[in-house]
């Protein structure tokens, strides 16, 4: 297909050569330094702007460092109340060892006093005879 000048046809009856080449019209359109060469599109209202994207960004990870947080937390009480019922119970044996310790050496003092005893009858015994 030829490609045609459309700025040099002219008008029937009118000689080209009298009438003064047509200029393309350019339109300028003042853009701002910040502003991109794309063409301008209508704002989107749900849309986050980076400022509120980091503000949200900041709650979530502050929201999940205090989830964090007391998820530890209730950890350590969990085993804290762990340690003090083995605290508890290890208490509670050795109380009982102990008891069974003093209950031990009290028979064992009382079989000590019989065989004192004992021996003092049997010298009498054998004094008699």
């Amino acid at each position: 297909m030829p490609v045609s000048d459309l700025s040099v046809t002219s008008a029937p009856g009118v000689p080209s050569e009298s009438r003064p080449p047509a200029v393309p019209v350019q339109t300028r359109v003042q853009t701002s330094p910040l502003s991109s060469p794309e063409p301008k599109r209508a704002l989107d209202d749900t849309a986050e702007t980076v400022p509120d994207t980091a503000a949200t960004l900041a709650q979530a990870f502050a929201r999940r460092a205090e989830v964090l947080l007391l998820a530890q937390q209730s950890q350590q009480q969990t085993m804290q109340l762990q340690i003090d019922r083995m605290k508890d119970s290890f208490n509670a044996t050795q109380e009982e060892r102990t008891e069974q310790l003093r209950e031990m050496n009290a028979l064992r003092d009382m079989a000590l006093a019989q065989a004192k005893q004992d021996d003092e009858v049997l010298k009498k015994y054998i004094a008699m005879i």
